[in-house]
């Protein structure tokens, strides 16, 4: 009842079905696989009700054991699930196939795309998480009306003080990266959460569907980002700024030239993405005109893997060396 698309029939699929978020597509699959060697491509189909749906997720290879582990995805990647005719599937439609996947898969972790019909009350919740969208169905005129004043006339004072923005060729990733090393250095974390292979990777297979972004003052970048396109999505994947540029307000006027882009190419959505323990990232969203939207990760596990867990825990347990107090 769940098997493995190949590959080949997931592309075909993918360009006549483009999946909403850019995360459920196999650009992002494939990239993941060839930047994090413990993970394998593995979009699974999953047959219920004498229909079939398509679940993007990625298979876990980094243990030899007899189970069946897949994540979707990791680094704040989202999964959707799909009928056959490409169509984001309805509440009844999930909570059948997480009812299938839960009786025949050993292990997955799940984070269903935020804007997908999803069950409110599903059994397996697990932890809950936060992301920040605009709506952009009104076209630029609407969503610029729900800019807050203060940063739309900081956009405009960047565009007087001469930033521009433009999407720049992906062989500057480089450039785009040490950025990004630099703002990430005061950070909760200390360092970026992705690699720069990634981003390379990501760039490489999404074609025009991923784009590296800069805002530039005096032909030098001074903000940037990497933008990731669905069908109904843009997603902010990444974003840094030149602190000294600070002052000339190049990540509000890049949002509103990318805000204007995602209008332009008839997107529903443009997310931002979360903004856990990062204020005052937080506030620019809102000001921009974001809404919180609330979405909880998925975690299935059959009573067997269940045992398997807690054997591998108290077997780490047992081996901890003596603690001298």
């Amino acid at each position: 009842m769940i098997d493995e698309m190949p590959r080949e029939q997931w592309l075909a699929y993918d360009c006549a079905h483009p999946a909403p978020t850019f995360f459920a597509r196999p650009a992002w699959s494939l990239a993941l696989e060839e930047a994090m060697p413990s993970l394998a491509a593995a979009p699974l189909r999953v047959h219920a009700d004498g229909h079939r749906f398509l679940l993007p997720a990625m298979r876990s290879i980094h243990r030899r054991t007899p189970f069946r582990e897949y994540l979707a995805f990791p680094l704040g990647g989202y999964t959707c699930l799909l009928d056959e005719t490409g169509r984001v599937a309805s509440v009844v439609d999930v909570e059948t196939v997480l009812e299938r996947l839960h009786a025949e898969v050993d292990h997955i972790r799940l984070f269903p795309w935020p804007l997908a019909p999803f069950p409110a009350h599903a059994p397996f919740l697990a932890q809950v998480y936060e992301t920040a969208v605009i709506d952009c169905c009104g076209g630029f005129d609407a969503v610029l009306a729900g800019v807050r004043g203060v940063t739309r006339r900081m956009a405009g004072q960047a565009q007087r003080r001469g930033v521009t923005c433009e999407r720049a060729p992906a062989r500057e990733v480089g450039v785009y990266y040490a950025m990004l090393r630099e703002v990430s250095a005061r950070w909760p974390a200390g360092r970026p959460s992705i690699s720069q292979a990634l981003l390379e990777r990501v760039l490489f297979h999404g074609g025009d569907d991923a784009q590296l972004w800069f805002a530039y003052a005096n032909g030098r970048p001074v903000a940037g980002g990497v933008v990731l396109f669905g069908s109904d999505e843009l997603f902010f994947w990444s974003a840094a700024m030149d602190r000294a540029a600070a002052t000339l307000r190049p990540s509000n006027a890049l949002n509103l030239t990318l805000l204007q882009a995602a209008c332009k190419r008839g997107l529903r959505w443009y997310n931002l993405g979360a903004s856990e323990g990062l204020g005052g990232v937080a506030r620019f969203k809102h000001d921009l005109g974001a809404r919180p939207v609330t979405y909880a990760e998925v975690r299935l596990r059959r009573p067997s893997y269940a045992l398997y867990e807690r054997v591998r825990s108290l077997i780490a347990r047992t081996a901890e060396p003596n603690r001298v107090c």
